[in-house]
């Protein structure tokens, strides 16, 4: 929301911590943008439940659109319902486009806010009985980013990073664009909001010569197919750490070996657990590269 983009790692060790998606919804989009006076306008979104019928007020600031997104998702594994749930969105209380945004330059355009939940709310429905797929996660994402785009928030640059063998996500952008019977280029529909972001696969051990030559290749075709190797990603972001050749080289092979954590704890016992995880996690920091 504040332009500076996103990064998210789709890895199965994080998504697996997600809750099975739970309840079908069934979203309405009710209000005209800019129809509530500015005085009464509600600053923040607000969340109205009875049985299982929901109603969200979205907030007319960047909060607003935030908690109205964010309540959506949560709507899906809510507990408390006891059937479909009726999803209501109003969005009279969002400025219009072409209004100032204050504190921040430029107007408003909220063109895409309005679509924004039936399209995250097919997604989710979709995976009801189950957890969401790195795809399915990625695409929830990249749907707020299109939104955001449009809104005026100047740029949405977008990373994921994927498990080096997820097939579903390496395969997730092939065949984007699609020719009709006529031979018109279109894009598929569904999938439009994985342009929202760049896609890389993250190896926890050194790529072969082979996965590297067929991630190349792949980028030369498409411009996707980015790999990683973190270990490497991991020691440039402790050099710290790994000040010499020699201690850089003997934590890759630990890195390698599944060891990297008992390597820095034996070299530096001053680190506590935190410390160390946060330390082991900075290959997020580092997303591009093969």
């Amino acid at each position: 929301m504040m332009g500076c983009g996103t990064g998210a790692v789709l890895e199965p060790q994080f998504i697996n911590q997600l809750p099975p998606i739970r309840n079908q919804l069934n979203v309405t989009v009710k209000g005209e943008i800019g129809s509530t006076p500015v005085q009464q306008r509600r600053e923040y979104t607000e969340t109205h439940i009875e049985g299982n019928n929901v109603t969200i007020h979205v907030g007319d600031s960047r909060e607003g659109w935030v908690e109205s997104y964010q309540a959506l998702l949560e709507l899906s594994t809510d507990e408390h319902f006891s059937a479909e749930v009726e999803v209501f969105v109003d969005i009279s209380d969002v400025r219009k486009a072409g209004e100032t945004l204050n504190g921040f330059g430029g107007v408003a355009n909220p063109v895409k806010l309005p679509g924004l939940y039936q399209r995250c709310a097919s997604i989710l429905n979709k995976a009801v009985g189950r957890q969401l797929n790195s795809v399915e996660c990625c695409l929830l994402i990249d749907q707020a980013a299109v939104t955001i785009v449009a809104g005026n928030i100047r740029r949405s640059a977008g990373m994921r990073q994927f498990d080096s063998g997820d097939d579903l996500a390496a395969t997730a952008k092939d065949n984007l664009w699609q020719q009709d019977e006529n031979g018109n280029w279109r894009i598929d529909p569904e999938r439009d909001a994985l342009r929202m972001a760049n896609h890389t696969r993250v190896f926890h051990r050194k790529p072969t010569l082979e996965e590297c030559v067929g991630a190349v290749g792949k980028q030369y075709y498409s411009g996707e197919g980015a790999i990683q190797w973190a270990g490497e990603a991991v020691a440039r972001s402790n050099i710290d750490l790994l000040p010499t050749q020699s201690l850089k080289v003997s934590f890759l092979q630990a890195y390698e070996q599944g060891t990297a954590k008992e390597w820095l704890k034996e070299r530096y016992p001053n680190l506590d657990a935190n410390e160390l995880e946060h330390r082991l996690a900075r290959y997020g920091l580092n997303p591009c590269g093969n």
